[in-house]
């Protein structure tokens, strides 16, 4: 409510840029609205917009979507000094068969059950979905993280995500004590890897999920679980079939009811973002930030901030402290009303320099070195100059230039040939 109410806030629901000019401290947007693509999105703003509820009871984030569904529009822009990115992470889609998911109506997604239960207020003695009694339930972990090379598959794009999702377990662990302790007669079989529940208090979920007799089974990557369907002959549509290590890699069946794949999560597409931005972007495809521990929320590109689950996987807590190291770092950059360059960049000696191009042309940085047109003995030529607010002192505009007209502050072409010819000189004396 803070935020909606705050004056100095301008917010753009359904938005998406489509062009980023200029540099720290002066940075103009181009944006454009359009309504969202997914049918799921547009009903729930229409649930928002024609019930009588307040916007807190349909989703815990006020003031984050809008009133009605907005119409396309293009052109518009925004100036800032500081550019905050939080691009998110979606859940991992299975492949068609992945688990049976696709194939079997009884295999869902862990977002996909916690969207049911939460609609569900009743207690009953065993959790009901589509008008079918669930006596037990298999949830698989690991699915669509942790992938290795040779034993999972490739998505359609060529990637493979080899990271840990680092929420899955936890929030796997969390639905299966919800199940047993809201429907006691169910009944929950738990396959995993290896349980991480990393964070404060999640452990004591691990411990709970035991004392509610949720019964693990733990599984070797290249032995994944194999989902069959069994026609219900024994009373239930499906069967887990997998070898249990907590038994000496013994063969285990286990007839289920239904089966909830704990899916990973993985990173929006910001192709187009960090190909319009030049923002560095790692081989996970989340944006790479310039040191974890001494610059966790910079990147490369000055004035871009990161914020939250954009540059890895995080629970909220953690996404909550990135945001607000953000915040920080953009506060202090504005508020200081000056910005403190890298002394280390290019420079151009304009009485050397034959306007050839070369140097914009090697230049790394889009922007950072342009022609500009000067007066030189009555004449109108050509010269290179350098935005040192975009420069970053890579030296490839050094490399090309014909006639050395280009150096870096400090690490100039005749401070190398004075170290090169002491280095000469000393051997030469010894």
């Amino acid at each position: 409510e803070g935020v909606v109410a705050d004056a100095a806030i301008t917010g753009y629901t359904c938005a998406q840029v489509t062009e980023s000019e200029g540099y720290v401290g002066n940075v103009t947007l181009g944006f454009k609205r359009q309504p969202p693509e997914s049918q799921e999105d547009r009903d729930l703003i229409k649930q928002m917009a024609e019930s009588g509820k307040g916007i807190g009871e349909v989703i815990p984030f006020v003031g984050i979507c809008p009133a009605q569904i907005p119409e396309a529009s293009e052109g518009h822009t925004v100036e800032a000094g500081v550019v905050v990115l939080a691009t998110g992470i979606k859940p991992y889609t299975p492949r068609h068969g992945e688990y049976g998911f696709g194939e079997y109506d009884e295999v869902i997604t862990l977002p996909e059950l916690i969207k049911i239960m939460g609609k569900k207020k009743d207690t009953t003695t065993f959790l009901e979905l589509n008008g079918r009694t669930i006596k037990s339930v298999a949830m698989i972990h690991c699915v669509g993280s942790r992938q290795i090379p040779g034993i999972h598959e490739e998505d359609e794009t060529g990637y493979m995500n080899e990271y840990c999702s680092r929420t899955c377990c936890s929030a796997t662990i969390q639905a299966a004590n919800i199940i047993r302790e809201t429907y006691p007669g169910t009944r929950v079989f738990d396959f995993y890897r290896d349980i991480r529940t990393y964070g404060r208090g999640q452990e004591e979920l691990y411990e709970q999920a035991a004392k509610n007799k949720v019964l693990f089974l733990r599984f070797e990557a290249a032995e994944a679980p194999v989902v069959t369907q069994n026609g219900g002959s024994n009373g239930h549509p499906l069967s887990i079939l997998v070898k249990d290590t907590l038994t000496f890699g013994e063969g285990v069946e286990v007839p289920v009811d239904l089966v909830v794949l704990a899916v990973g999560t993985e990173p929006n597409n910001v192709s187009d973002l960090a190909g319009m931005m030049k923002l560095p972007v790692g081989a996970d495809r989340f944006l790479q930030e310039v040191h974890p521990k001494l610059r966790p929320v910079e990147l490369s590109v000055a004035g871009v901030l990161l914020a939250g689950t954009c540059q890895s996987p995080m629970d909220m807590g953690e996404a909550c402290n990135g945001a607000s190291s953000a915040a920080a770092k953009a506060s202090s950059l504005l508020t200081r009303g000056y910005v403190e360059l890298d002394p280390f960049v290019a420079e151009v000696d304009l009485d050397l320099c034959a306007g050839t191009g070369s140097c914009v042309k090697a230049c790394l940085q889009e922007g950072a070195l342009h022609m500009v047109e000067i007066e030189e003995d009555g004449k109108k030529v050509q010269k290179a100059e350098v935005n040192a607010a975009l420069c970053t002192g890579c030296g490839a505009c050094v490399a090309v230039c014909p006639e050395n007209a280009v150096n870096v502050k400090g690490w100039t072409l005749k401070q190398y040939e004075a170290m090169v010819d002491m280095i000469v000189t000393e051997e030469r004396a010894a």
